[in-house]
């Protein structure tokens, strides 16, 4: 306790306007997977993150970088959890240049309200990460979520030009630049996004933007068995064709859709999802070369969707994917169907059920299983699945679960043959370990 209390000292005479929570009860409301932290701290800019943070390392205590928590669930188990700095006052659009299609904003902005800023000069960016009400450009960077129409635009990888980053020691370290083409040194960008923090805490960034789509809509079309809805992607995917989002939809998922959400989906077989963003006469010619390739699948010609109802077709998409138990799987586009066939393998053998979501041409499936306390059930069904991928090329993690189940398994798999360099750069980076350890790849 001598620690933090002297800690929590060495912050109140440098920064005694500083918004600190120590309360037991307010404390609750920060917990992470069952780990309760000893103080929240929530810094109004980016040097007073810098001096908490320089702080803590002096300290010996462990920091954990939050912004709206809708991502916290992701990752392993902490170790130990001494100070979270929270993000949330830092919200600014610090600077915007709608002529060159760029933006420097701070990383405790909600995506939603950077979106709306951005919208009225007709411009976005180009990500549609679930919860976007809550999630913090920050946590979106950290945990590089993404959404459907990764197939056109890409992560935040492909987004974020510039980046201002809190480093362990304190000190504030900038890569990448405010011009689209930065091609000078090593691109840190890239490092940091995904890291969980792993590496220091993000604060600010520079982002490529891009015009609104004048206008957007949406073919469904449902198909008896996954290889034809497979074959269907595949053939998409090699003509000439450039769709925004590809979704594969089961009967489960779709189920669900239409019992929560309200719509009116097909409950037997697999229904893809094909997004077209332009002009209204491009739009059109694509959804008809799109009808044809898939007649030649037998598919069965689907709503064409637009407006309200388009948009709540894929609001509930991104939140489908965010399941008590969901494991995210990456694999070969031209192996979904034979992995579909699995999942409805193991989960019979398990007394399981399931509901797929899947970015189907970029080969991610979102698979919830149920029930979420079956724990026993669920871990041997979860390595099996995940043995499955492996031989298919692929990769398996479990994005969300219970606690209970959490400790019982290894959420991000066994490390791969790379793992050596990833610990090179977290002593590199974190030699004192400052950034809570065991929620990344590893333990890290």
């Amino acid at each position: 306790m001598a620690e933090i209390e002297t800690f929590l000292a060495a912050v109140q005479e440098h920064m005694p306007s500083l918004q600190i929570t120590h309360e037991p009860e307010a404390l609750r409301d920060y917990t992470i997977d069952g780990i309760l932290p000893r103080l929240v701290v929530t810094p109004d800019n980016k040097e007073q993150a810098a001096q908490v943070t320089a702080l803590v390392s002096q300290h010996g205590l462990t920091l954990l970088a939050r912004g709206g928590g809708s991502r916290m669930n992701l990752g392993g188990i902490p170790e130990q959890v001494d100070v979270v700095l929270e993000t949330q006052h830092m919200t600014r659009l610090l600077e915007y240049e709608a002529p060159d299609l760029t933006c420097h904003v701070e990383a405790g902005i909600t995506f939603a309200a950077l979106q709306a800023q951005l919208a009225s000069k007709g411009q976005w960016v180009a990500l549609d990460p679930p919860d976007s009400g809550q999630a913090t450009l920050g946590g979106i960077l950290a945990s590089n979520a993404s959404g459907p129409k990764r197939l056109r635009y890409g992560t935040a990888r492909d987004i974020v030009i510039g980046l201002h980053v809190v480093q362990a020691s304190g000190e504030i370290a900038r890569s990448g630049g405010r011009v689209v083409k930065n091609v000078a040194g090593y691109d840190l960008n890239k490092l940091y996004i995904g890291s969980l923090g792993t590496l220091g805490i993000i604060v600010e960034a520079n982002l490529k933007l891009q015009p609104l789509p004048p206008d957007e809509r949406t073919l469904l079309l449902t198909f008896a068995s996954a290889p034809e809805a497979t074959q269907t992607v595949i053939a998409l995917l090699g003509s000439l064709l450039t769709p925004s989002a590809i979704e594969l939809i089961d009967a489960s998922a779709a189920s669900d859709m239409s019992d929560f959400f309200g719509l009116n989906l097909p409950s037997d077989g697999y229904t893809l999802a094909v997004n077209f963003e332009g002009s209204s006469s491009a739009i059109d010619r694509s959804l008809d070369e799109t009808r044809l390739i898939a007649r030649k699948a037998g598919a069965l010609m689907g709503d064409d969707l637009a407006g309200k109802e388009q948009a709540q077709l894929w609001q509930a998409v991104r939140e489908h994917t965010r399941g008590t138990v969901t494991c995210k799987v990456a694999i070969l586009v031209t192996q979904i169907a034979a992995y579909l066939d699995t999942i409805s393998r193991v989960c019979r053998a398990h007394r399981l059920e399931a509901a797929v979501i899947g970015h189907a041409g970029n080969g991610i499936l979102y698979v919830e299983l149920r029930p979420g306390d079956a724990t026993p059930r669920l871990v041997e069904a979860i390595a099996e699945l995940r043995r499955h991928a492996r031989q298919a090329r692929g990769s398996l993690v479990v994005e969300r679960c219970p606690v209970d189940l959490k400790r019982s398994i290894n959420v991000w798999g066994e490390p791969g043959s790379d793992f050596y360099l990833m610990q090179r750069l977290k002593q590199q980076f974190d030699a004192q370990g400052t950034f809570v350890k065991g929620r990344f790849v590893g333990g890290l």
